[in-house]
C-alpha cells in the first residue's frame, strides 16, 4: 500500500510543468495542454482504478462499505461537463497560488446556475422519513387550496372585530331634547352634517355693524351640558346638546397704531394755581397712541385714541381712580414714638402711606423708616432741614436756586443711606411753596410735588375729634395732610386710630402717592382746574398772599409769643392761626371757582407757616 502511494506521487511530480513553463506560453481554448484527451485517457483510467481500491469512498462506497448517497449522482470516471475526460486525482496538477498564496475556489460548470453547496435534502437517504413527500413541490410549504382557506378565515376574522368595535364605541346624546345615536369622535358639526339639526346661521357684518353677507356669520350658536361650545367639540356619552341659530359675526380686521406727539405747555406755574390740584406733575411729556381698525371685508375704518399724550410742563390735578383710593401722608418725621404708633395703626388695617420726611432727623430715627419701608410704605423727602437758614424754616421759595437743590439732595441721601435704595424723586416743599422758578430750578431734581386735598390742620392740635372729621371728610383720589413730627402728635395718632376702621368700612383703600400718580392724569383737559377766567379777587388775594409770604417769619414769632411753640415755628394756640387756619381747611380742596381762589390765597400764609 506504501508503495503505490510513493508511486503515484512520484508520476504527479514528473508530470509537473515548471511554473515558469505554464505561466510563460500563452494559452488558448483551441489548443490543448498537453496532447488530447484520448492520449491521456488510457492512463487515468489505471490512476483511478488503483485509487478506488485504495479508497472505498471514491467508489461510491462509504467506510463500511454501504453505497454513498453522493455516490449515485457522480459521473462517470474519466467525463467532465465540457466533453474531455476528468483528471484523476493523482493527475490534478497543482493550483496556481492567487492573492498572496490563497488558493481560487473551484469555478461552477458553465451555464450552472444552482448553488455548490449541497441541500439539506441532499444528506437525506431516500428512505429517510425526513425525506420530500411525494407530489410536493420544494418550497411550498402549503398547498394552493390551504392558503385560500388561510385568507379567507383572516378576512372573516377582520369583519367581526370591525362589527364589535362598531357596535361598541357607538353612544346616545341628547340633542334639543331627542336623543341621537353617535360613533365615537362625533362632534357638534357631525350632527348639523347629518341633518340632525338646521339652525339658521348668522350674518357676516362690517365693523360699523352693516351687513355684509347673509348667512355669513356663526353657523350656530351650541352649549354642551350648559356650557358654551363650538362646532369642533367632540361629545361623549349622555352630553345634553342644545344647538340654535348662529350669531352674527364681525368682519376680521387689521389693527394699526401710531403715535400722538405731545405738546409743549409750560403751565400754570402761581402760587394760586399750586391750591387747584394736590398733584404737581412736573412732565417731560409722553406720547400718546392712536388706534385705526379696517375692516378686511368692507375696508371700513374706526379711529380712536387708547391713550392720550401727556404735554410736556408743569401740570396740577387731583387724581381720579377708579376706586376709591386715598393718600395718608405724613410730614415732619421720623419721631421718636409717633411715627411707630403711626404705622402700628396702618399694619392694623393693612394700610400704606407715604411719609415726608425731614432729611436731618432720619439718622436718629432709622429703625422707623426702616419698618415703614417693609410695610410697603413710601419714604420720600420734606427738605433737608424744612428750609432752616435763608429759608426761614418755611419757604424754600426764599432760598437761592443752589440752596434749593441742596436742600433736596440732601435729603434724598439721607433717605437712601437709611433704607439702601435710592428714593422716589417726589417731595413736598414746606409750606406748599412751589411755584415760580423754584419749579424751572428744581426741574431736574422732582418727578413731582405733592400737595394735599384735606388739611387736618393736626399742627394745630385742635383735638382729637376735629382731627378724626376732617380725615373722614376725605374723597376718592384725594391727599389728606397729617404730621407724625414737629412735636406732640398724640392727637393725630388718636384720630387716626378711630376714624381708619370707619374708613375701610365704606370701601376706602389707603396707598402711596406713587400710587395715585400712576392712575394717570384725567383724560380730558376740561378735567384738569385752570386759573384762566379769574375775577378781580383773585389778583387782590394773590397780592395778599405775596405781602403774606414775606412776613411770614413775623407772624410766626409774634404767634410763639402768645403760646407754647412747636418745631419749625408752628404756634400752638394763636387765634390768628386759628381762624387763617379755618379758612384754609374750607377751601383748599383743589376746588377752581373764584371764590375759593380768595380763601386758598388768604390761608397761603398759615399753611406755609406749618406744613
Amino acid at each position: 500500500m506504501d508503495y503505490e502511494q510513493d508511486d503515484r506521487r512520484q508520476e504527479r511530480q514528473s508530470n509537473r510543468r515548471p511554473q515558469s513553463a505554464r505561466s510563460s506560453r500563452p494559452r488558448s481554448d483551441a489548443s490543448p495542454r498537453q496532447g488530447t484527451s484520448s492520449q491521456r485517457a488510457p492512463r487515468n483510467e489505471q490512476r483511478s482504478q488503483r485509487s478506488r481500491s485504495a479508497h472505498p469512498r471514491q467508489n461510491g462506497q462509504g467506510s463500511s462499505g454501504r453505497p454513498n448517497a453522493q455516490g449515485s449522482s457522480r459521473r462517470p470516471n474519466g467525463q467532465r461537463s465540457s466533453g474531455r475526460p476528468a483528471r484523476s486525482n493523482g493527475q490534478r496538477p497543482a493550483r496556481r497560488p492567487s492573492n498572496g498564496g490563497a488558493r481560487r475556489p473551484a469555478a461552477r460548470p458553465a451555464g450552472s446556475t444552482a448553488s455548490h453547496r449541497p441541500t439539506s435534502h441532499g444528506n437525506v437517504r431516500s428512505g429517510s422519513p425526513y425525506a420530500n413527500p411525494a407530489g410536493r413541490k420544494s418550497g411550498m410549504p402549503f398547498s394552493p387550496m390551504q392558503i385560500g382557506i388561510g385568507v379567507g378565515g383572516i378576512v372573516v376574522l377582520g369583519v367581526v372585530i370591525w362589527l364589535v368595535v362598531g357596535l361598541l364605541s357607538r353612544f346616545d346624546v341628547t340633542v334639543n331634547g331627542q336623543k341621537v345615536t353617535l360613533s365615537k369622535g362625533a362632534t357638534i358639526q357631525t350632527l348639523l352634517d347629518n341633518k340632525t339639526v338646521t339652525p339658521k346661521p348668522g350674518n357676516l357684518v362690517a365693523i360699523d355693524g352693516s351687513m355684509l353677507t347673509e348667512g355669513g356669520g356663526n353657523v350656530c350658536s351650541a352649549t354642551v351640558d350648559g356650557n358654551p361650545a363650538d362646532p369642533t367639540t367632540v361629545l361623549t356619552a349622555n352630553n345634553v346638546v342644545e344647538i340654535g341659530d348662529g350669531e352674527d359675526a364681525t368682519e376680521e380686521t387689521t389693527l394699526e397704531e401710531k403715535e400722538i406727539p405731545f405738546e409743549t405747555d409750560a403751565g400754570d406755574r402761581s402760587f394760586e394755581a399750586y391750591w387747584f390740584g394736590s398733584i404737581h406733575l412736573l412732565s417731560d411729556g409722553e406720547n400718546g397712541i392712536e388706534r385705526t381698525t379696517t375692516g378686511n371685508v368692507s375696508g371700513k375704518t374706526e379711529t380712536e385714541v387708547t391713550k392720550e399724550p401727556i404735554s410736556k410742563g408743569y401740570r396740577i390735578y387731583t387724581a381720579q381712580p377708579e376706586d376709591k383710593l386715598v393718600a395718608l401722608t405724613f410730614d415732619d418725621g421720623p419721631w421718636p414714638e409717633t411715627t411707630n404708633q403711626i404705622l402700628d395703626i396702618l399694619e392694623e388695617h393693612n394700610a400704606k402711606a407715604t411719609f415726608f420726611t425731614i432729611g436731618n432727623q432720619i439718622e436718629k430715627n432709622k429703625d422707623a423708616l426702616v419698618r415703614a419701608n417693609k410695610l410697603g410704605c413710601e419714604v420720600c423727602t420734606h427738605t433737608w432741614d424744612h428750609a432752616e437758614g435763608s429759608g426761614g424754616g418755611t419757604s424754600i421759595a426764599n432760598m437761592s436756586a443752589t440752596e434749593q437743590v441742596q436742600e433736596v439732595e440732601k435729603g434724598y441721601k439721607a433717605i437712601s443711606d437709611a433704607l439702601g435704595k435710592e428714593p422716589p424723586h417726589i417731595i413736598r416743599a414746606p409750606g406748599g411753596n412751589f411755584y415760580g422758578d423754584v419749579i424751572d430750578n428744581l426741574w431736574d431734581k422732582v418727578d413731582a410735588e405733592i400737595g394735599w386735598d384735606v388739611d387736618t390742620e393736626d399742627w394745630s392740635k385742635p383735638g382729637e375729634s376735629a382731627i378724626e372729621e376732617m380725615i373722614l371728610s376725605v374723597k376718592p383720589g384725594q391727599v389728606v395732610l397729617m404730621h407724625d413730627g414737629g412735636g406732640d402728635r398724640s392727637q393725630t395718632v388718636q384720630a387716626l386710630r378711630n376714624a381708619l376702621p370707619k374708613l375701610v368700612e365704606k370701601g376706602y383703600k389707603f396707598v402711596t402717592v406713587s400710587d395715585l400718580i400712576a392712575c394717570g392724569m384725567p383724560s380730558k383737559k376740561s378735567d384738569i382746574p385752570s386759573t384762566t377766567g379769574e375775577s378781580s379777587s383773585s389778583s387782590s388775594s394773590s397780592d395778599t398772599s405775596s405781602s403774606s409770604s414775606s412776613s411770614s417769619s413775623s407772624t410766626s414769632d409774634s404767634s410763639s409769643s402768645t403760646g407754647s411753640s412747636d418745631s419749625y415755628g408752628t404756634s400752638d394756640s394763636s387765634s390768628s392761626s386759628s381762624s387763617s387756619s379755618s379758612s384754609s381747611s374750607s377751601t383748599g380742596t383743589g376746588t377752581s371757582d373764584s371764590s375759593s381762589t380768595t380763601g386758598s390765597s388768604s390761608s397761603s400764609s398759615t399753611s406755609r407757616s406749618n406744613s
